[in-house]
């Protein structure tokens, strides 16, 4: 029942992003920015409807294929004991989507708009509700923290998610807090690059802790 209510819930938020989209479109220019540099800066247009239009198309898609990969996923990669953990970041990434797409059209109508900071700090979010049910994912080939390491262990993808977990909830916060603040977005960008590293090398370590590596030689 509870899936069942995420997924009514991922439909209205789609709905809620067509109908935004065909609401903007009237006034917005016939070519939009789509596209910013590292400094804020526009450096890539779009020409109307695809520019008005891409966000629903693409969010629709993304949502349709998340929804539909548990299905065909192989004997001992299902995400049953995790459905509402799955369902909720399917919804996530529906809010993210609409989020980002009213940034896009306000920036259309506004140049003063400051997306860099807006874009951040939806990433920071969305950084933190993920880690929050991080942890809760069984091992599958497409949502988590993939690595040789994890795949191979069970154990390995526990403690990789488990500390993976924590670090998404505090480098999320700390994007928001530095967004909010105006740091500079280089900082920003390398907290992000670390707080993707650090599971990925901790997963090659706990591996090696637990399973070890053999070496063959013919």
């Amino acid at each position: 029942m509870k899936n069942n209510k995420i997924a009514v819930s991922i439909i209205v938020v789609l709905i809620a992003t067509w109908v935004t989209a065909l609401l903007y479109e009237s006034s917005l220019p016939e070519n939009m920015p789509t596209h910013w540099n590292i400094k804020g800066e526009i450096d890539g247009y779009t020409a109307k409807p695809w520019a008005v239009y891409m966000f629903p198309v693409m969010s629709t898609v993304l949502s349709f294929i998340l929804w539909f990969l548990p299905i065909i996923a192989p004997k001992g990669f299902k995400l049953d004991t995790a459905k509402k953990a799955y369902s909720i970041i399917i919804f996530v990434m529906s809010v993210f989507m609409l989020a980002i797409m009213v940034m896009v059209f306000e920036s259309a109508l506004d140049n003063t708009v400051n997306t860099t900071q807006y874009t951040f700090v939806i990433i920071g979010a969305l950084l933190v509700i993920i880690g929050n049910y991080l942890s809760k994912v069984p091992k599958n080939f497409f949502f988590g923290i993939r690595t040789p390491w994890t795949l191979a262990s069970d154990k390995v993808w526990f403690k990789t998610h488990r500390l993976g977990s924590w670090v998404f909830i505090m480098c999320g916060l700390l994007v928001i807090l530095l967004s909010l603040l105006g740091n500079s977005q280089n900082v920003i960008i390398a907290l992000l690059v670390i707080a993707g590293l650090i599971p990925v090398i901790y997963s090659l370590i706990s591996y090696y802790k637990i399973e070890g590596f053999s070496s063959s030689s013919d």
